[in-house]
């Protein structure tokens, strides 16, 4: 036999020992650690499901480059709820059908009450980022369903509190609302806000009945005309998302931008801002999650500086609306319960996210172990156009410290203020 056929020989035998010594610790090693996304990618939510997408992508990476999670890559499964209850009931089944256990979605409230109800059945835990209605966290509360967000009271009492605070000459308030549990709970819990704010200033602006309105429609006419015949001087819009920015971009055409003294908004923010450009109302405020630019989340939180930088290697810009933050915040939180239970099983997470305790790009944050409210801050920015590139942002941020609205927990129990 020749030397070279011999060496040949020899090294197959050599690489075949070492393939079979080496095959049971292959087979050994764990796949990525699979986490869901239940988010709008289509329909008129799909904007926003993309920005939420982003920031859990941005939190993926950043754990990724610390080793991943319990050593497992983290993997994210995307599912597009359409932006409808029963798309988010079809998503989350399809994930707990392919053994996707914990996801980060319902960012919406009808979604988060589709969900809520199933997930036992599931064996899914669900950590949710933005739904605001009082019921998933009181009367239709889930052991599985965690809402790593603000609630109406903390969210829309904020609001309405700072917006009469802020313009005390602002007489009278008009709302245009979505046609659902949510947007009643806006209403009552905005007017408890401005009659807060009326007692604590010696006030008294009124909060007239809500003009309602369908997240479906293309055509806001009716309802604009409604608000501009109130005789309000102020105006809360409730709708997010394409809606929000629809209603505004119709209002504009017949002047409703300058009827209102005021115009708050629910959380939609920069998305308008991009929209409109130059045409976005002058005296624009509304919920914000996230404005790194600007203080506290400058120089306060090294969270946010991170934020930052992984936003851009996900979407290649900076200039991203703050709901990234918002979905970044749920992704951490269910990264930090799996680290802190060691496993992804369900009945191991749900403890460790009950009472959790972790940083954010929005600062120091907290779940509630008794009903899985998320506490932490709400923040309000003026919104705008400017000069700068990209030609819009945020212009001035108020901070509001959760713990200091937040209702006493009730799990089970409708609550009343």
């Amino acid at each position: 036999m020749s030397l070279r056929r011999r060496t040949l020989i020899q090294g197959a035998g050599a690489g075949a020992v070492l393939a079979a010594t080496a095959a049971p610790w292959v087979r050994a090693q764990p796949g990525p650690l699979r986490i869901g996304a239940m988010l709008p990618m289509s329909g008129i939510g799909a904007e926003a499901g993309a920005n939420w997408l982003a920031g859990i992508r941005a939190a993926q990476m950043q754990w990724n480059d610390q080793g991943g999670l319990l050593g497992r890559p983290i993997e994210i499964v995307v599912r597009d709820d359409k932006f409808t209850s029963a798309g988010a009931v079809a998503a989350v089944r399809e994930l707990a059908g392919e053994g996707v256990n914990l996801s980060v979605g319902a960012g919406q409230s009808p979604m988060a009450l589709a969900i809520a109800p199933i997930l036992a059945e599931l064996k899914a835990v669900v950590a949710a980022p933005a739904p605001t209605v009082m019921s998933v966290t009181h009367e239709n509360f889930s052991r599985h369903f965690f809402r790593v967000a603000s609630n109406a009271l903390m969210l829309f009492g904020g609001i309405g509190n700072m917006l009469a605070t802020k313009f005390p000459q602002v007489g009278s308030w008009a709302l245009i609302l979505p046609d659902s549990e949510n947007g009643r709970d806006m209403a009552r819990y905005f007017r408890l806000g401005v009659e807060r704010a009326a007692k604590a200033g010696g006030t008294t602006p009124k909060v007239l009945e809500p003009v309602y309105a369908s997240l479906n429609k293309a055509d806001y006419k009716v309802e604009i005309n409604s608000l501009m015949n109130s005789g309000a001087e102020g105006l809360f819009v409730g709708l997010t998302a394409a809606p929000c920015v629809s209603l505004l971009q119709q209002g504009r055409a017949v002047g409703m931008d300058r009827r209102f003294k005021v115009i708050g908004e629910a959380g939609t923010e920069l998305m308008i801002a991009k929209a409109m450009g130059r045409s976005t109302p002058q005296n624009l405020w509304g919920v914000s999650f996230w404005a790194p630019e600007l203080e506290p989340f400058k120089s306060q939180y090294p969270l946010s500086r991170q934020l930052s930088e992984y936003i851009v290697k996900v979407t290649g810009t900076p200039h991203v609306p703050g709901i990234v933050q918002a979905s970044h915040r749920s992704a951490l939180a269910l990264f930090n319960a799996v680290k802190k239970a060691g496993s992804t099983e369900t009945e191991a997470v749900i403890p460790a996210l009950e009472g959790l305790a972790f940083d954010t790009a929005a600062g120091p944050y907290r779940i509630r172990k008794e009903d899985h409210q998320g506490i932490g801050y709400a923040y309000f920015a003026k919104i705008g156009a400017r000069e700068a590139a990209p030609g819009y942002g945020l212009e001035q941020v108020i901070r509001l410290d959760e713990s200091e609205i937040v209702e006493p927990p009730s799990p089970g129990r409708k609550y009343e203020a």
